[in-house]
């Protein structure tokens, strides 16, 4: 049976280093606030705080939307705190420095899952919960997790896209984010793994050696030019990264080979909507990010003021956006995945 790993390459010493010293200067005297009975926080008193891997990031101020919409129906106060750095050590700057404000929960996207993962423990150890989306931390760092989708749908819609680009399957190439990105390093193994066994997708062959641009649109048009001139043959590049996805296909559009390659994966339907129209690419796919920035708020919420424990079983309820259900190690499972094409990308205006 195929194995999802979650755990992630160990980080740099010098950024364990920087851990451990931010998180002393944090102390252990936090803790989330409490009603004057000392019973879970209500109403204003909830102070949620969102934490993207950085802020300026498109796809993250899109679920940002959904955690302000939460807040407005629930009526608790809600902060969107980061850096505009792509970097683990300053996502861990910011989380550290969120702990002695004493926020009841904390919902975090996660650039490095190992990384962050010390200064999320010492926020659960203030009493403050923790809530991770779009990318997971280390299990025992975190009190749920909602995944937009599981990583076997997310493999699998991304192939289901390749396959609309490139019907008769060929050689593809994947980019992702970082080989500490815990969903991405999934997402190509479960793909490369349904290449190989699944008879759906057994007309591709790929690339063994994954390419990291780190979410960096540039980067990630430089890779996918280097990658078209490794493998004449190459039909599709595939990334799970919201950016990297359109930038290979713009890197695509910009030498004019189109007719020959394209790119797929996750991506705002907003940045590929010229793509899909011109008819350079066929499809990429997403889910709504607003939505699920909406479900992960509101599980922090549930969590802070005790609706819910994290128990496995028990039930997020996210009201007109449905209700979702906790599963094994905490997990919360989104799943509504959306493949744009020519014929529906109008309707989506994220």
């Amino acid at each position: 049976m195929f194995t999802r790993t979650r755990q992630g390459r160990r980080t740099a010493a010098g950024i364990a280093a920087a851990v451990a010293a931010i998180i002393v200067l944090a102390g252990c005297s936090s803790s989330a606030p409490t009603s004057a009975g000392g019973s879970a926080p209500t109403g204003k008193a909830v102070k949620i705080f969102m934490a993207p891997k950085f802020t300026g990031l498109a796809y993250f101020e899109v679920a940002r939307k959904g955690g302000e919409a939460a807040a407005k129906d629930e009526g608790f106060t809600f902060s969107y705190i980061g850096s505009d750095q792509p970097t683990a050590t300053d996502q861990i700057s910011t989380l550290t420095n969120a702990i002695p404000q004493k926020p009841s929960a904390l919902v975090v996207s996660a650039i490095d899952g190992n990384a962050v993962a010390p200064a999320l423990k010492q926020a659960r150890a203030a009493g403050i919960k923790v809530v991770t989306y779009d990318a997971d931390s280390a299990i025992d760092a975190r009190d749920l997790f909602v995944n937009q989708l599981d990583y076997t749908l997310a493999a699998k819609t991304m192939l289901d896209a390749a396959l609309l680009n490139s019907p008769d399957g060929g050689l593809v190439a994947f980019i992702s984010a970082s080989p500490t990105a815990v969903n991405h390093t999934a997402h190509v193994k479960i793909m490369k793994h349904l290449i190989d066994t699944d008879a759906k997708y057994s007309k591709f062959k790929y690339v063994d050696t994954v390419q990291f641009a780190g979410d960096d649109a540039q980067k990630s048009q430089d890779i996918a030019l280097n990658l078209i001139q490794a493998n004449p043959t190459l039909k599709v590049i595939i990334s799970s990264s919201a950016v990297s996805a359109p930038a290979a296909e713009q890197a695509i559009v910009n030498a004019g080979l189109q007719a020959r390659v394209s790119a797929t994966g996750f991506a705002l339907p907003s940045s590929v909507k010229d793509f899909i129209k011109n008819g350079d690419s066929k499809a990429f796919a997403l889910w709504d990010p607003t939505e699920l920035g909406y479900v992960a708020t509101a599980a922090a919420y549930q969590l802070a003021t005790g609706k819910i424990t994290a128990k496995e079983g028990q039930v997020v309820d996210a009201g007109k956006h449905g209700k979702y259900t906790v599963g094994k190690d905490g997990e919360v499972d989104y799943n509504k995945p959306l493949i744009f094409t020519k014929d529906n990308i109008d309707k989506y205006s994220f």
